[in-house]
Formats: structure tokens, sequence, C-alpha cells
């Protein structure tokens, strides 16, 4: 009786093994949807601006990335302006990926150049492993919920295994709490969630830090913040720029880590305003994110196009700076501490007089994505952030 239970123990067990694929592994993605996938990841295909880039950075698992999503990557952007004087100047950047890793651009881009049309054939085509989509980013935005999804069911009926990120605007929230989930879903690709939720916490370090020099500031003495985007296609159709609303991450920054206010007190995100609605609200910062380019400040306070503009009070201060340049940036990525602490220390100055942004973004890249200090500093420059040397920002 013993041998027969034995054998049909044995049975079972040999039965139950054979049904698990071998070397094989389960994530949990951000749907709650269980995804199989080779426990051995080596082609990757990601469907992103580069943020999952930016994690397998860290992680040390960047060269399993086999297919894009994002022209971002692959581009070479460059600038010119010209000031009311004549001179004339320009900026070139990359995104930080391709920089930290220029043969990303060998790569195939299963995206249209104008980052509107995923390439489906491509992409099963190209027959990666796992598809990691994050929606959210401007590859897939969150604002048409029924367009996300049935990217997800087409991805899917392709065959291919997917683990979907959902960005914070996804949520519809300003909050950022919900990258950390990210971060962890991408560990578990590789069995690294502890390594890659310690790097979410290590960025998440620096917005408390800020909430602990901002959290005593009373209402009455907070800085007015403008986030203003100087999109050229909204002077095409009469505006001066565009901002970003309370219910945005822009605002959340502003206002629950910086301790500033917003001083546009709409909603929505990329908002066209009129020169004499930005007079109205008349901030005391003014802050240029990337807006269909890159914006220094000398823009806003030089160029002929904005000469009606240059009785704002922070123009006339010269309380304007340029966020990092981040092409494609529709959600925050990797680099989001960099966005914190200059938004906090264009508001308030004295509060972070003994922090220099310029050294501080060297340091962040070291750790973060593990380079050496020549390579930061090149980095650094790549995000167009050597402003701050000039002025000791």
């Amino acid at each position: 009786m013993r041998h027969i239970l034995l054998s049909i123990i044995l049975f079972l067990g040999f039965c139950l093994l054979t049904t698990l694929p071998a070397n094989a592994r389960t994530v949990v993605d951000m749907r709650g949807k269980a995804v199989e996938i080779p426990d051995n990841l080596t082609r990757i295909a990601t469907i992103d601006d580069g943020f999952i880039e930016g994690v397998l950075t860290h992680l040390g698992k960047i060269d399993t990335v086999d297919v894009i999503g994002s022209w971002s990557m692959k581009r070479d952007y460059r600038y010119e302006f010209e000031a009311e004087n004549g001179e004339r100047w320009e900026h070139r950047g990359w995104n930080t990926m391709k920089f930290l890793h220029p043969w990303l651009d060998e790569k195939l881009c299963i995206n249209s150049p104008q980052g509107n049309a995923i390439n489906f054939e491509a992409l099963a085509a190209s027959n990666p492993e796992v598809v990691v989509l994050r929606i959210g980013d401007c590859t897939v935005g969150a604002g048409n919920r029924e367009a996300a999804i049935k990217t997800v069911n087409t991805i899917e009926a392709l065959g291919l295994p997917l683990i979907v990120l959902y960005a914070p605007g996804w949520y519809r929230s300003a909050d950022l709490s919900s990258m950390k989930e990210e971060g962890r879903v991408i560990g578990a690709m590789f069995g690294m969630e502890e390594k890659a939720s310690a790097l979410m916490e290590h960025l998440a370090a620096t917005e408390q830090l800020i909430r602990e020099r901002t959290a005593d500031i009373p209402e009455d003495r907070k800085t007015r913040v403008l986030y203003m985007g100087l999109n050229p296609n909204i002077r095409k159709q009469g505006g001066a720029g565009t901002t970003h609303g309370i219910d945005t991450p822009e605002s959340y920054i502003i206002e629950s880590v910086a301790g500033a206010r917003n001083a546009f007190t709409g909603k929505g995100a990329g908002v066209p305003m009129s020169a004499e609605q930005i007079y109205a609200l008349d901030p005391d910062v003014i802050l240029l994110p990337t807006s269909n380019g890159y914006h220094p400040p000398r823009e806003l306070l030089e160029a002929p196009y904005f000469a009606n503009l240059r009785e704002l009070r922070a123009v006339r201060e010269r309380r304007v700076y340029a966020m990092p340049w981040s092409p494609m940036n529709c959600s925050r990525r990797v680099e989001y501490p960099l966005d914190m602490l200059i938004i906090a220390k264009a508001a308030y100055p004295d509060r972070f007089a003994d922090i220099s942004v310029y050294d501080f973004a060297c340091r962040f890249y070291q750790d973060v994505y593990g380079v050496d200090e020549e390579t930061a500093r090149k980095l650094r420059s790549h995000q167009l952030l050597d402003w701050m040397r000039d002025i000791h920002f």
C-alpha cells in the first residue's frame, strides 16, 4: 500500500512539473495580471519614452532591450535662437538613454517618426520574449483610455507576453507615488525587486528633503510659480505659451513638494494662454519645461517674439529657469528628482542656498546610472543644464 501511495505522489509531482515551462517566472503587472516570462530574459521590447530603460540601466539589464517604441532615443535634437540684437545661439541635446546607450539608435523602433502609430506587424515580426508597455508616456498616452486599451488588446492578440505599467497620469492623479510600483514590476522581471524598490526609495528621498525645508512656509509668503511651455505652435495660433493646472504632476511638485503656489489655478495640462492671461497671473517665478522643443531662459528674456512679455515681474527680475531637457516628456522619468530640486530652489533660493543643483545632478547620474564623473558631466550637458554653472544654481 505504501508503495502504491508513493507511486501516486511521484506521478502527480511529475505531472505538475511537466505543466510548468522550464526556466520561467511569473510577474504580476499593474493591471493585476499574472504574466509568464522567461527566467533569463535576453530580448525585450519597450514601449515608452525612457523610464523603463532608466530603471533597466540601474539594474544592469539595459542590454536586454532589443526593440524600442520611441524615436526620442534615436534623434539628435538641435534648436536655434536669435536675440533682439541679432545674436544667434543654439542648443543640442539627446534623450538621456540615447546618450548613455548610443547603440539604442541601431535598434528597431516600432513607432512612427511622428510618435503616433505603433507598427504591430513589425513588433510581431521581432518576436520579443516580452513587451513592456508604459501607458501615460507620449508614445501611448493615458488621455484616450479606449485607444490605450485597444493597444493592449492588439499586442496580446499577437500572442506576445505583455507587461503593462501605468504612469501617474493613468490614475488621473498628480501624485507620483505609483512610480514605485512601476519600478517594482520592472525589477520583478529579473528577480530584482529589492534593488528596484531601493532605487525608487532613493529617488523619493529628494522629495522628502525638499518637503522638510519648505513645510513651514506660511500661505501668504508662498512663491507663485508658473510652469510655462513656450510651444512654438501656440504662438502660430496667436497665443503666448501653455501652462499646467492644479490637477497635474507639475502642480503637485510645485505645491505639495516645493511648498509654493501654482500661479495658474485652473485644470489641465498644456493649457494655451494669451499674453494678457499670463500678465493677469504675473508670477514670481517662471519655469520653462520641454514643450515641443527645448526653451532656455534667454528665449523668453531676449527673443523678439517674446518682447510683449518683457514686463512680467519674473522676466524683469530674471527669475526664469529652464527645466532639464526631456524629449517626449508626457510623464516623469527616472530623472524626476532633478525637476523637483530645480523647482524648489527656483522658488526658495535662500532655503536651498547650500545645495548646488549643478553638482547634485552630477552625483545623481553617478548614483543612479553607475557612470563615472566624466560621463555624468557630459550627460548633464546633454540635459542642457550647464546654465546652472553660469548663475551658480
